[in-house]
Formats: structure tokens, C-alpha cells, sequence
């Protein structure tokens, strides 16, 4: 991020945040030098700022995957993509692989890529199939993931959120180079493993997942 908007972030919104927010447990989870995938239910569109205050101590490395494919979008959120150094997407022109390369650059760097599985907000009881790419990514990288459950406590105005432990997969990693990735054995894996990553959310998030 850049490092104007970190400060407005400390200074102005974090206090705020915390506010609404009750707790935050597992802090402890969060590896404190190298890169990893933030893997998190979405529950609206102030998420992003909850993530943020809870990693803020690695603030600068945050790079959040942002879908920048109207004008409206360009107007709304633009300048804030641009002060976050978010990894911009155009979800109607690019395709998986052009955005993989984006992601797995940003680890290469040591940076924090954030990922809302369920590819969208969702304010009811039950998560949403997960999207594979989350899987897909971790399996290319090496990197771990790390579950994120946010969820409302009694007062719906606060916000709990549990931080789980890191996630690895070296089996399937390996049976990956075995199959190939173009295989259709490899689409069974990585459907295997989002689903095992959207079940620790759902611990988390307290949010049953059906898949």
C-alpha cells in the first residue's frame, strides 16, 4: 500500500474500526515475515477494512485481488484501488491464467494476497460453494493459507473475528506434478482442496458449508 494511504488507515479508519469491532482471536497464526494467501468468507464491502486493522502490522504487504471492469467501479473505488495497490482485474477480459500470473507475482514478493473465496458478498447462514482458484494458487505456489472467519456477535453491529492456522498442501501438491494441471483429475483436487479450506472458514464464521 501506499505509504499516504497506510497512515490515513492507522490514523483514521483503524480507530474507527475498532469500534466495531469485539474481538480478534489467533493473531498468533499470522506468519510474520513470508508471503501466504488470506483465504476469508465476505460477508459485505467494508471486509476489506476489517482485514486490513487486523493485519496491520504487515499493512504494507496486503494486496487485495479487486474487479475493475465498468466505469462505475472506475469512478467509485479507483483512486482508493490505486492508493491500495490493489492487483486490479477486468473479470470480463481476463482470463484465470492472466490472473494466476498476477497473484503468484505478488507472492514472489513477499506480499499478502487476500481472496474472498465465495466469489461474492453473502449476508446469509451458509457459505457459498468455494471457487477453486484459492486452491489452485496455493497448489502453484507453496505458500499457506490462511483461513480468516469474520461473523456478527450479538450485537450485529460488532464484528468477531477468528484467525485460523496455516494451511499446507504438500500431498496434493505433489499428486499435481503427477497429474499434470490441465487434467481432469487435477480439477478433482482442486475442488478437494477448496472445499477442506472453505471448512475451516466455516469453523471460523460459524457458517455451515454444504459442499
Amino acid at each position: 500500500m501506499k505509504t499516504v494511504f497506510i497512515y490515513f488507515c492507522k490514523f483514521f479508519v483503524f480507530p474507527i474500526i475498532n469500534l466495531f469491532t469485539k474481538r480478534i482471536e489467533g493473531k498468533e497464526n499470522i506468519p510474520q515475515e513470508e508471503s501466504f494467501i488470506l483465504a476469508s468468507n465476505h460477508l459485505n464491502s467494508f471486509d476489506q477494512w476489517f482485514i486490513a486493522n487486523s493485519l496491520k502490522e504487515r499493512i504494507k504487504s496486503l494486496r487485495f485481488l479487486a474487479a475493475m471492469d465498468s466505469f462505475a467501479i472506475f469512478l467509485q473505488s479507483g483512486l482508493m484501488y490505486y492508493l491500495a495497490e490493489a492487483i486490479v482485474i477486468d473479470r470480463k477480459k481476463a482470463d484465470r491464467g492472466t490472473i494466476l500470473k498476477k497473484l503468484i507475482k505478488s507472492l514472489k514478493n513477499k506480499e499478502i494476497v487476500v481472496l474472498f473465496p465465495e466469489g461474492d458478498t453473502n449476508r446469509g447462514k451458509k457459505l457459498l460453494k468455494g471457487k477453486t482458484g484459492v486452491a489452485d494458487l496455493a497448489l502453484r505456489t507453496n505458500v499457506p493459507v490462511i483461513p480468516f472467519g469474520m461473523r456478527r456477535s450479538k450485537n450485529p453491529f460488532l464484528r468477531i473475528i477468528e484467525i485460523g492456522k496455516p494451511l499446507y498442501f504438500p500431498e496434493e501438491q505433489k499428486l499435481m506434478q503427477q497429474i499434470g494441471e490441465k487434467s481432469e483429475k487435477y480439477h478433482s483436487l482442486l475442488r478437494r482442496s477448496t472445499d477442506e479450506i472453505m471448512r475451516k472458514i466455516s469453523r471460523l464464521c460459524q457458517k455451515t458449508y454444504d459442499y
